[in-house]
């Protein structure tokens, strides 16, 4: 990945559907990252909204990462 000045939120949901989708994006070659802001808030005292995950790509996989992720979701 880079240094995330080109990153896209591709996801967002449950730790388990990110965590899911990440490893399925890796296994056809796509980096990805995910942010939980409720945990990065409760770090530092501010909060956020629990068991809300964002999943990020690189800007140039955007496109890719998200016909993964609607073929994965219709698949459910």
């Amino acid at each position: 990945m880079t240094d995330g000045n080109n990153l896209v939120c591709v996801f967002t949901g449950s730790l388990v559907d990110v965590k899911y989708f990440k490893e399925r994006l890796e296994e056809i070659g796509i980096p990805s990252l995910w942010k939980d802001e409720f945990s990065s808030g409760t770090i530092v005292g501010m909060g956020g909204i629990p068991d809300t995950v964002d999943l990020f790509v690189e800007e140039d996989n955007e496109t890719n990462a998200r016909k993964c992720i609607a073929n994965l979701q219709e698949q459910k």
